[in-house]
């Protein structure tokens, strides 16, 4: 019985080494497994920031971009609207020009249409005596002409 006892001893023990030895090895595969986790975790985490910071900068240019763009739209308004104020301003000026050539023309038509009615009643002044034109009589060269059919070589 004691060989038994012996027997089953040896038994339990080599179970108990074998059990051991497994759960050391499941334990050292849990250990493996935790590590790849970690590292995979980390190399995720550094994408992630990369990411992030990618996206930070992104944002930031185009925050610049926009800021700028606004900035060129103000100026092109103010530019607008001062054009808009010279516009009126010459406007109003062609208006001014257009007002005093109307009267100018109808001063000018106004005067017209007087003398034309002074010209067309007779006049009552006397007429001035005029002398007559004296004749400008030419006196002949004492060259003598060239004949008309000929040209000079």
């Amino acid at each position: 019985m004691e060989a038994i006892w012996q027997r089953s001893l040896a038994l339990a023990a080599q179970v108990a080494k074998y059990d051991d030895n497994a759960a050391r090895e499941r334990l050292e595969q849990i250990r493996i497994e935790n590590e790849v986790r970690a590292q995979s975790f980390e190399l995720r985490e550094k994408e992630f920031e990369t990411a992030a910071r990618e996206r930070e900068r992104a944002l930031a240019d185009s925050r610049d971009h926009l800021l700028s763009t606004l900035r060129m739209l103000e100026s092109d308004r103010a530019t607008l609207r001062a054009r808009e104020v010279r516009i009126v301003a010459l406007e109003a000026q062609a208006e001014d020009y257009r007002r005093q050539l109307a009267r100018l023309i109808e001063r000018a038509v106004t005067k017209n249409r007087t003398l034309a009615e002074r010209k067309s009643r007779p006049a009552n002044r006397p007429k001035l005596p005029t002398k007559p034109k004296r004749r400008v009589t030419l006196k002949k060269s004492a060259r003598r002409a060239r004949p008309k059919g000929r040209s000079r070589r």
